[in-house]
């Protein structure tokens, strides 16, 4: 069994603080040249490694988002001495995103609405990515919480658990079915920021991917994640069925991830990180990649540890102590955007400002973690979860 005293995934972090690169080299590319990144493929290959990539961070964070949502709550224990405590951090944290959601739609309000107080709900009510976060931390308790009603309802006697990771596949799968159901309408759909004071606009911002991450089919991203780690159950999996189970996710993955492929046939590897609609091709190999890499590193250094923890912590402490602070980076690097974009006379003069900016942060993390990131958001989730 693997160490239960004290779970920590390094990968996690290494793949988190890898993706706040990507989530500021991609949106540096935006500022200096808006049309450029919403056409990346007649850019460098520089430029198109970097949006693809970038197109990927947040589905990377949903993903982990679910994962470590779910981890912690096997860490607990799925029993009914521990459902309360789930349940309680779970509506905390998910209330918090959304408090953030707000708290972003208004200060997009501040910027771009020139003081016209008319527009202040018509902001507020604009669905945001911090939304969907806060959403799928509730909708993964209520899968656990339906887990539980059914188990008192049939009488299974089946392991909670096991009911938990069958629901958490069904919702995938609905998610996926809805997706491919409404596509061509969400495609066709004209961009409304933000939405007009109507219930049909404001909804289907909420559910379709018309504005910015909408459920569909943002949601799959926490649910593939989610999935994973009740599959998989790190914590309590004895070391010799590992290679099956691995195999088999591994497995699974590279096939998704080979569908999202055969998709670039017919659509652009695209989302609403550069104003689209996200394509087939974004979700299936967003899926796909980020769920064999996690796993693929998972093995490599947390569980068989071909090389050692504290190695890898030294070799990567600055990406690792990046990630700690990952959604406070996210609120704050976009202040780059005061500045004159016309400033850039090059991309190369680009790339290298932006690598400039990236180890500038590095360097608060570090100097920061002195103090336990005190008064960062994510000091303040803990606090208020």
């Amino acid at each position: 069994m693997l160490r239960q005293e004290r779970f920590y995934l390094t990968t996690v972090d290494i793949l988190k603080g890898l993706a706040i690169f990507s989530m500021i080299f991609g949106h540096g590319i935006g500022w200096w040249d808006l049309s450029l990144m919403r056409n990346y493929e007649n850019g460098s290959l520089a430029i198109v490694v970097i949006m693809v990539l970038g197109l990927m961070v947040f589905p990377c964070f949903l993903f982990f988002s679910g994962f470590n949502q779910v981890n912690s709550i096997l860490r607990k224990g799925v029993n009914p001495s521990t459902r309360f405590q789930i349940r309680s951090h779970s509506i905390k944290r998910g209330f918090f995103f959304f408090l953030l959601g707000v708290i972003s739609m208004f200060l997009m309000f501040l910027v771009k609405s020139q003081g016209d107080m008319r527009t202040l709900l018509t902001y507020l009510l604009t669905w945001h990515l911090l939304h969907i976060f806060g959403l799928s931390t509730l909708f993964i308790l209520a899968i656990l919480e339906f887990a539980y009603w059914i188990d008192g309802k049939i009488g299974l006697n089946w392991k909670i658990r096991h009911l938990f990771t069958i629901f958490l596949l069904i919702n995938l799968l609905f998610v996926i079915f809805f997706f491919f159901l409404f596509h061509n309408y969400t495609i066709s759909y004209s961009r409304e920021f933000p939405v007009n004071l109507d219930i049909q606009s404001i909804l289907e911002n909420i559910f379709l991917d018309v504005s910015s991450c909408g459920v569909i089919p943002w949601l799959s991203f926490s649910l593939a994640g989610g999935l994973t780690a009740s599959f998989l159950d790190l914590q309590n999996l004895q070391k010799e069925i590992l290679p099956k189970k691995g195999f088999f996710i591994l497995f699974i993955n590279f096939l998704i991830l080979l569908i999202g492929m055969l998709f670039l046939q017919f659509e652009r590897f695209i989302s609403a990180g550069i104003g689209y609609a996200s394509s087939f091709s974004h979700v299936f190999i967003s899926i796909g990649l980020i769920g064999f890499f996690n796993l693929f590193l998972i093995l490599i250094f947390d569980v068989y540890q071909y090389i050692s923890q504290e190695r890898i912590k030294k070799l990567l402490y600055p990406i690792i102590t990046l990630s700690k602070i990952s959604l406070t980076i996210y609120f704050v690097h976009p202040i780059v955007g005061i500045f004159n974009p016309n400033i850039i006379t090059s991309e190369l003069m680009l790339l290298i400002l932006i690598t400039i900016y990236c180890l500038f942060f590095i360097l608060i993390a570090i100097f920061w973690q002195k103090w336990k990131f005190r008064y960062s958001l994510e000091w303040f989730m803990r606090r208020l979860t």
